[in-house]
């Protein structure tokens, strides 16, 4: 695959290295997302899903993912899954557990699905456990050459109380700078 494969409509096959968290988001659409959060969440700890107006984030909608907690935030189930996700992963995840994730041919089905598993699942838990958002980069490579960077957020999100309920996340990719 070429840089520019993933615009061509290729799929990603695998992430060569774990994902990278950082401190404050890099990427236009990840800091608009998480602007819109922090307006809509106030002056409480978290925003509340209910205050989410897609027609307010329409343009972001299909690169976003929002996963309901399941047993206390052992494991997530999907309720969204955008479509420029679906296109980029090779898989719809919509109605799966994150536990889940990778197990039915998608595009990282060659890579270790219990890693892909683990990484869904310690970003998603981090933010809801640590009941704030979690931004991060995640590499992509195929033969060995890195060719795009996602650029990531996740954010607890409340359903009517005051605890975490679900989970909202972003990933934007950019062609990674030739080395």
């Amino acid at each position: 695959m070429t840089a520019g494969s993933f615009a061509t409509g290729e799929r990603a096959k695998r992430i060569t290295e774990e994902p990278q968290i950082i401190e404050v988001p890099e990427h236009p659409s990840v800091i608009e997302l998480h602007a819109y959060l922090e307006r809509i969440r106030g002056d409480r700890e978290m925003p509340d899903r209910a205050d989410i107006n897609p027609s307010e984030i329409a343009r972001l909608l299909p690169n976003m993912i929002i996963a309901e907690a399941v047993n206390g935030g052992e494991d997530f189930r999907v309720r969204l899954f955008g479509t420029k996700l679906v296109e980029l992963l090779g898989e719809e995840r919509t109605g799966k557990l994150l536990s889940e994730f990778a197990e039915e041919g998608g595009a990282f089905s060659s890579d270790n699905p219990e890693a892909v598993q683990r990484r869904w699942l310690f970003v998603t838990q981090k933010a809801f456990f640590g009941r704030k958002p979690v931004f991060l980069k995640v590499p992509f490579a195929a033969s060995g050459r890195l060719y795009l960077i996602g650029h990531c957020v996740s954010v607890p999100l409340t359903a009517g109380g005051t605890e975490p309920a679900q989970t909202l996340g972003g990933m934007f990719v950019t062609r990674a700078d030739p080395a």
